[in-house]
């Protein structure tokens, strides 16, 4: 019979499947289990876990695995037989939910949100009034969790998101409350990035200056330090678009240095504390990107990898350094060593390595890496295509038919929902532009 200890993805992954076995891991492990234990402890703290990830990830990891049983879009709806009794707990809030008080529910959807249930989210909580965010702190946090799965959601589908909401409780939710200052920073960042809009990203800088001064005096030294360090990385983003790459430096500097600085007095203070240095240093190493340095970039990317030694993300930021700088034989190592880690980026990892050993003229080993590719995700247009030119070369013309026939699938398939204003980013994976080839 089949275990969960049986597989190390499994294993290593088993608290989404049912909020079993944590032995630590990778922030986003983190952020489920603080979430759980704020929830049945019912604590409360001022910071959390940044890092965010999809639906998608977990519809890869149970693909991967093959555990199709825990295929569930609310954790109602897993059988009763697969349940821990951390998960029957879950199910219990679920089942009274609209009992719950407004602060239990808060509790209640960030468990949600960092099981990836994002879609659940948006069930659970509806859209929300200016006038309940400006006048209850815990709406204001619960319209502010409702964007960040909508956004995930739609990120998922390719769909472009609108940041009315984000807006909403940037300007109505409470003066001084740390929602309105992540609302703000969130459309800094979502300005610039998205949007290349200077003058929205200086206007909400300047609305963000003006909440720190009414938030500062309120916090505690780790949550003040914690939030001047995200706020320089967001705000940089502003002298990122004007091109001011002093400014940016510079911002970055401080932002890295009141990072580093920070001393968390307890075990979540103090891996909230080291995930931020990491997601510093990824910004860091992007900035070297930007910069044109690419000694630095990898620098800072194998600094990365030695900080995370499990987050298969630090892995493909290297790989695709490393193929910038002409060491592609690397690369293909670190593509590979990449898919030991698991999702998210497994397919990406898998089609990256593939597209390394066919530059280097290794055919046979390419070919091996798109098939891996396509067992962890069977909507991979991009493999298709690659088997497709190989297998004939290889004389494997069963495959070369197949992957025809596969391709004329997905092509339909992928206008079908093209047509019906959705997409999924798996159909074309993407691939930095010195791998990319006719």
């Amino acid at each position: 019979m089949f275990s969960l200890d049986n597989s190390p993805k499994a294993w290593f992954n088993q608290i989404y499947l049912n909020l079993g076995n944590f032995r630590g891991g990778l922030p986003h492990h983190y952020k489920v289990e603080f979430s759980f234990n704020h929830l049945v402890e019912e604590t409360s703290v001022p910071y959390h876990i940044q890092f965010n990830l999809s639906e998608i990830f977990r519809e890869f990891l149970i693909r991967e695995l093959g555990l199709y049983q825990y295929q569930v879009k609310n954790p109602l709806e897993l059988a009763p037989e697969l349940r821990t009794e951390r998960w029957q707990t879950l199910c219990d809030y679920l089942t009274n939910y609209y009992e719950l008080t407004k602060a239990t529910q808060v509790k209640v959807i960030r468990l949600l949100g960092s099981l990836c249930f994002h879609r659940a989210v948006l069930e659970y909580v509806p859209p929300i009034s200016a006038v309940e965010i400006s006048t209850d702190l815990d709406s204001a946090i619960l319209a502010f969790l409702r964007s960040t799965s909508n956004s995930l959601s739609h990120d998922d589908q390719n769909l472009p998101y609108s940041i009315k909401e984000l807006e909403t409780i940037a300007q109505n939710a409470p003066v001084g409350s740390m929602v309105r200052m992540g609302a703000g920073l969130e459309l800094i960042v979502e300005s610039a990035r998205i949007w290349k809009d200077l003058k929205g990203a200086e206007f909400w800088r300047s609305i963000v200056d003006r909440e720190m001064q009414a938030i500062l005096p309120s916090l505690d030294a780790f949550s003040e330090g914690l939030l001047m360090s995200v706020y320089y990385r967001g705000a940089s983003f502003v002298p990122l678009l004007k091109k001011d790459k002093a400014q940016v430096v510079a911002e970055m500097d401080l932002c890295q240095a009141i990072a580093e600085g920070l001393n968390g007095e307890t075990p979540e203070q103090q891996y909230i504390a080291h995930e931020n240095q990491n997601i510093i240093m990824e910004s860091r190493t992007k900035e070297a990107l930007w910069l044109k340095d690419l000694d630095l970039a990898e620098e800072r990317a194998r600094k990365l990898i030695e900080r995370g030694i499990l987050e298969p993300r630090y892995r493909l930021e290297l790989g695709e350094i490393l193929i910038q700088r002409g060491k592609v034989e690397e690369a293909a190592q670190t593509y590979r060593s990449a898919t030991r880690l698991g999702p998210p980026g497994t397919s990406v990892a898998w089609f990256m390595a593939g597209q390394c050993h066919q530059s280097l003229g290794e055919l046979e080993l390419a070919y091996d890496c798109y098939l891996a590719c396509l067992q962890c995700d069977p909507l991979a247009i991009s493999a298709v295509k690659r088997l497709g030119q190989i297998a004939p070369l290889l004389g494997d013309e069963q495959i070369a038919s197949w992957s025809q026939l596969r391709l004329s699938q997905l092509q339909e398939e992928k206008e079908k929902m093209a047509a019906s204003g959705s997409t999924f980013s798996s159909y074309v994976l993407k691939v930095p532009t010195s791998m990319k080839t006719a």
